[in-house]
């Protein structure tokens, strides 16, 4: 098994944040079908723009519930890193909106700077992946171009 931490062990207790995770995502997965449909639609669905920028600033909100959690439980202790990775995320995500909204493109240095962020994000934290890290890494590339007719 990649990536998972140390020796497999059967009977090892199932509780990790990782067990309790469902291994597939409807909300992932809705998520990256309204970024496919904004980018699609030339960043003129807003109904698309809007479900994007209501989950992001939902996750990007959870910080503070989830960093008391964090600080309460030490079997939650080891996915402090996979946390921060998640809302630094969703923040990079709003920005990349926000650039797309105002039809300018995003400043070179700021999309390379996203690019090696999302990158790092990729890779496993406590054995988690954030399966909303390619369509975030979508909205920052299309932040490059200006919007059709501009």
């Amino acid at each position: 098994m990649d990536g998972v931490k140390g020796p497999w062990d059967f009977r090892a207790p199932l509780n990790r944040l990782v067990d309790a995770a469902r291994p597939e995502s409807d909300v992932a997965r809705r998520f990256q079908d309204a970024v496919r449909l904004n980018l699609k639609s030339g960043y003129k669905d807003r109904v698309a723009e809007e479900q994007i920028r209501t989950r992001l600033a939902a996750w990007r909100d959870n910080d503070r519930k989830v960093r008391s959690l964090l600080q309460q439980s030490f079997l939650l202790s080891d996915c402090g890193a996979a946390f921060r990775r998640a809302f630094d995320t969703r923040g990079r995500g709003l920005y990349a909106l926000d650039y797309l909204g105002k039809g300018e493109p995003s400043p070179q240095a700021w999309r390379t700077q996203q690019t090696e962020l999302l990158e790092r994000a990729k890779t496993p934290k406590a054995d988690l992946l954030l399966m909303v890290v390619a369509p975030v890494q979508q909205l920052v590339e299309a932040s490059a171009r200006q919007a059709p007719g501009q």
